[in-house]
C-alpha cells in the first residue's frame, strides 16, 4: 500500500479520502472536558462490500478496524485528559488508527508523535490533526513496532486495541522495552476491550515491567450489553 504525502493542505487530503472510502464526514466526539474532529467514513459498509467484491477468491480481505471509534479509545482518551504528566514529557501513540488519544493529549499541549503502519490510517490521523489545529504539538509519521526504533526513548507510549493479534506481543514486548525510557517514571497506558484477554503478552511483559490494571464497564451501543474495557499502566522495573 502505497504512502501518502502528508504534507500536503487538509482539502487536498480530504480529496484523497474521497477517491479511497468514497462520502467522508467529521463527527464530534466527546473525550472528558474535550470535544474533537474526526473523519470517519459516511458508509463504511458500502466501502466494505466493494472491498470485498474487489478482492480474488481466496483472499483475505483486510478491513479498516483503524477507523472505528473504539469505546477503549474513549476510555483511555478520558484518562489521559487527567494524566498528571510532567512538563517535557516525550509521548508516542502506536498504533493511533483516527489519532483520538494522540489529539487529546495534544490539545493539552503535549508534544506527541503519533504513528500507524497503515497509510490510510495516517492520512485520517493527519486530517484529523489540521482539522482539530493540533499541528502545533502532533506530528503523524509512520512506524512499525515490530521492526522501527525511533532515536529518542519517550516517557509515554499510548496504545489502544494493538494486542489484537497474538503475533504482536513479543514485538510490543521488545518496543517498549527498547522505545521507554529507562527512569523510574516512564510509562506505557495500554486499553483493549476485555474479552481480548492478551494473556501471553502480560505473561512476557511481566518479566520486565510491573503493571496495574484497571477495569471500566461501558453500555454496548449495538447489543445494549453491558461491557468492560481493561486499562493496563506499565513501569519498567527497577534493578
Amino acid at each position: 500500500m502505497k504512502d501518502y504525502d502528508l504534507d500536503q493542505p487538509m482539502d487536498r487530503l480530504i480529496d484523497l479520502a474521497v477517491r479511497k472510502f468514497g462520502e467522508v464526514e467529521f463527527q464530534k466526539v466527546s473525550v472528558g472536558d474535550f470535544t474533537l474532529d474526526v473523519l470517519q467514513v459516511k458508509d463504511m459498509q458500502r466501502y466494505i462490500d466493494q472491498l470485498v467484491n474487489k478482492t480474488r477468491s481466496g483472499k483475505t480481505v483486510t478491513l479498516p478496524l483503524w477507523a472505528k471509534i473504539w469505546p477503549s479509545c474513549i476510555i483511555l482518551g478520558y484518562m489521559l485528559t487527567r494524566f498528571p504528566f510532567a512538563e517535557g514529557s516525550r509521548i508516542l501513540e502506536v498504533g493511533a488508527g483516527g489519532a483520538l488519544n494522540g489529539m487529546v493529549l495534544a490539545r493539552r499541549g503535549l508534544p506527541v508523535i503519533i504513528t500507524d503502519i497503515d497509510p490510510d490510517a495516517l492520512l485520517f490521523s493527519r486530517i484529523n490533526v489540521l482539522k482539530n489545529g493540533l499541528e502545533e504539538f502532533a506530528t503523524v509519521r509512520r512506524m512499525d513496532f515490530t521492526k522501527d526504533r525511533d532515536e529518542n526513548r519517550f516517557d509515554c507510549i499510548v496504545g489502544c486495541e494493538v494486542l489484537y493479534a497474538e503475533a504482536a506481543y513479543e514485538p510490543m514486548v521488545r518496543f517498549l522495552d527498547e522505545q521507554l525510557a529507562e527512569d523510574a517514571g516512564a510509562e506505557a497506558f495500554l486499553a483493549l476491550d476485555a474479552k481480548r484477554q492478551a494473556r501471553k503478552f502480560f505473561t512476557l511483559a511481566s518479566e520486565k515491567f510491573s503493571m496495574a490494571k484497571t477495569s471500566s464497564k461501558y453500555n454496548d451501543q449495538g447489543s445494549g450489553e453491558e461491557r468492560m474495557v481493561n486499562l493496563f499502566r506499565l513501569k519498567r522495573k527497577m534493578a
